[in-house]
């Protein structure tokens, strides 16, 4: 029909405006969305969006840098972003040692508040640490969802290798039985990435979202209930009032308790094994939540189709 050669000459028109190593990427990105705009009958909306794509801005010097250029800012991006959480951790537990400091001459449930401090502020860090990788990873080369998910999962684990050698050096106290829940939320971290960028790829963002963070969420309370389980026993092996033990029932909560240091008004974990349990697995979990966010953005954000040059906001007028 008119609407979808019109749609389809505007495509061809934008493709020609950028770079020859990037057409044909672009061009099935973009012949993507235009199919699923068709798809839900939305064909307003689809001759607005190519003709935005047609009558945008030429691409800039930075969108023509040769593909080493693109090589080296992807690069940049995934291997600055890690150590840039470890910072949001180590900012976040300033915030909230002054914070501490500052409830503490005037409420009761200062010591309460601060787990759940640290981890609001390296949670919002993290999500703004995500915004900056989001608009980044325009410009970065786009490869596939599982080379993707490991560009991201690598420099994160070369990263937890630095920091736990440099512990280690310092002969720090339980380096070694953080290994293996990092090594297990490194592992189920993979697929997470893998299946977002898969569903981005498709143009199924919100779904891309979904399994993201669900993903990860489910990859961060494994590694922290393999360390617990690894570390604390399930009985006491003494007599031993209150007896160093937890008792596995709520091992789905675990992740929760070392974030908020509450067990949501049940019974278990008991005061005395949250006391436990954070006192094991403490700044694990503050690094899960500050490398999520831009984990799963970044994934999805090299996957979905492109609308680099379209400025859906300013159309082009079109006539069928």
């Amino acid at each position: 029909m008119v609407t979808g050669r019109v749609a389809a000459f505007l495509l061809r028109v934008a493709v020609r405006r950028w770079p020859a190593e990037l057409r044909a990427e672009l061009a099935r990105e973009w012949a993507a969305e235009l199919h699923e705009l068709t798809r839900t009958g939305r064909r307003w909306t689809m001759l607005r969006f190519a003709a935005s794509l047609a009558t945008s801005r030429a691409a800039t010097a930075a969108d023509r840098a040769p593909v080493p250029g693109r090589l080296w800012r992807t690069a940049g991006v995934l291997l600055l972003a890690p150590p840039a959480c470890v910072a949001v951790i180590v900012v976040a537990a300033v915030v909230m040692n002054l914070a501490y400091g500052w409830l503490s001459f005037g409420v009761l449930w200062a010591t309460a508040a601060q787990l759940p401090i640290w981890s609001l502020v390296a949670a919002g860090l993290g999500v703004l640490l995500a915004l900056v990788v989001t608009r980044a990873a325009r410009r970065t080369v786009r490869v596939g969802a599982l080379p993707t998910a490991l560009g991201v999962v690598l420099p994160i684990a070369a990263t937890l290798a630095v920091v736990l050698g440099w512990f280690a050096g310092r002969a720090e106290s339980g380096v070694a039985e953080m290994v293996p829940g990092l090594l297990l939320w490194l592992a189920l971290l993979v697929p997470a990435l893998w299946g977002a960028g898969a569903l981005a790829r498709r143009g199924r963002t919100r779904a891309a979202w979904l399994v993201g963070l669900l993903g990860a969420l489910v990859a961060a309370d494994a590694a922290v209930v393999l360390t617990v389980v690894s570390t604390i026993p399930a009985t006491a092996s003494s007599t031993e009032l209150p007896p160093d033990s937890v008792d596995r029932i709520s091992a789905p909560l675990w992740l929760f308790t070392c974030l908020t240091d509450w067990s949501f008004g049940l019974p278990r974990p008991t005061e005395w094994e949250r006391f436990l349990i954070t006192d094991q697995v403490l700044v694990e979990p503050m690094f899960y939540v500050a490398c999520t966010p831009y984990a799963v953005a970044y994934a999805i954000a090299v996957a979905r189709p492109a609308r680099a040059a379209a400025p859906a906001a300013d159309p082009a007028p079109v006539s069928a």
